[in-house]
């Protein structure tokens, strides 16, 4: 009699049988129900689905010459350097051109804060025969160089509602006070080279009120570059 039992309950033809599958069949559901819910709930943005769908494709492919390609660079270039906000035109055109930089952005303080290659950033802005492809946006034009008339002018756009200051850190083994007092050779010639980036500059056509430069303590091969959104002086706000 108990083999019997037995039998019946391992072949499902009992009720235990019947029991485990409305317990298995009644959690499918939820599980459905859940998906179908979250599904209705969720959006597809087809600028992420993209990353996505290149970051695993990188990632799974047996091909072994391909490369990811930077999220901040775009296919069409001209199309990048009139998209988004300032910031975002701005990494585009490092992207282009810098070969290594790093960025940091704090939009609610609208602040981005660029750190480039002291070498790779002098290069670029004393490149010959530059052209400003905010101007002149034609694709044959995306191979040359093309970084310093392009910065001012992106910088002088009121793209955000008002241009965009630009400051420039060098940097030095010891503190600059200091070595003021110690070395003043040095901090001439510190001071003479960051006057070269903003000749540069000026001679594209960047106004001085959208222009600093400062020396600071650091790495000297690297510089420092701080975009802000350009706030005009009032005195009756400095008063109050």
């Amino acid at each position: 009699m108990k083999f019997r039992r037995r039998r019946r309950i391992e072949t499902g033809s009992g009720p235990s049988g019947n029991t485990g599958q409305m317990m298995n069949l009644s959690l499918f559901i939820m599980l459905l129900a859940f998906f179908i819910v979250l599904n209705s709930m969720s959006s597809f943005e087809e600028e992420k689905m993209s990353k996505v769908k290149q970051s695993l494709d990188v990632a799974f492919s047996t091909d072994v010459q391909k490369e990811d390609i930077a999220s901040s660079l775009k296919d069409d270039l001209v199309q990048s350097l009139s998209e988004g906000d300032t910031f975002d035109r701005l990494e585009v055109l490092f992207s282009a051109q810098i070969p290594s930089f790093k960025t940091t952005k704090n939009r609610s303080q609208g602040v981005m804060m660029v750190q480039v290659d002291y070498d790779e950033f002098s290069k670029a802005l004393s490149a010959l025969g530059q052209v400003d492809m905010t101007r002149r946006p034609t694709r044959l034009e995306t191979r040359k160089n093309f970084f310093l008339p392009t910065l001012v002018s992106l910088l002088q756009a009121n793209i955000d509602g008002a241009p965009t200051r630009l400051e420039i850190y060098l940097h030095i083994d010891k503190n600059p006070a200091r070595q003021q007092n110690q070395s003043p050779q040095t901090m001439v010639e510190a001071i003479d080279e960051v006057t070269v980036f903003s000749r540069d500059l000026q001679k594209r056509g960047m106004p001085e009120k959208l222009l600093n430069i400062g020396i600071a303590k650091g790495d000297p091969n690297v510089v420092n570059l701080v975009f802000r959104k350009y706030v005009p002086f009032s005195p009756v706000e400095e008063e109050e």
